[in-house]
């Protein structure tokens, strides 16, 4: 038996955000619309991560679209179906991911984790591309929640020399 997720307040704040999108534009990528939102929803750890990683989440974006197409013309000349990750499928990853690590929420982070999860997504594609993949989010994550203060912002680091 899996527990309905519980999620932090920016984590709620982005899957509205990516639910509007997606109902706007229902042919979005749902993985797309997550990292957007994730970006515009504030300080976060996720958004920490990209700081930390220093990637651009504007040009992943583009990225992802340009992955995205061309997946799509290629297998619709091939009449194979395509299918990028579903929002519910995310957030299934995403509490999966909360669940292993002993949170009781799941945050920001572990949306992008979800959504590094997904082997054949675009979004994913082009994370790795831009240097994010699971390992270097989960260090990263690692060595942020160590340094990150209850404020929601990274702590000032501590010149030592």
């Amino acid at each position: 038996m899996t527990l309905k997720p519980i999620f932090t307040t920016r984590a709620e704040d982005a899957l509205e955000i990516a639910r509007t999108a997606l109902k706007r534009r229902p042919t979005a990528l749902a993985s797309a619309e997550i990292l957007r939102a994730i970006d515009a929803c504030g300080p976060s750890l996720a958004r920490g991560m990209f700081t930390a990683l220093e990637a651009n989440v504007s040009e992943i974006l583009a990225q992802a679209r340009e992955i995205h197409m061309e997946r799509k013309s290629e297998l619709d000349t091939r009449r194979l179906r395509y299918q990028p990750a579903t929002l519910e499928l995310l957030v299934r990853r995403a509490n999966e991911e909360a669940l292993m690590h002993g949170e009781r929420r799941v945050g920001t982070e572990q949306l992008l984790l979800a959504i590094l999860s997904v082997h054949e997504d675009p979004t994913t594609r082009a994370l790795r591309l831009a240097g994010v993949t699971q390992d270097t989010a989960r260090g990263t994550l690692r060595r942020l929640i160590v340094s990150w203060t209850d404020e929601g912002e990274p702590r000032q680091r501590e010149n030592v020399a």
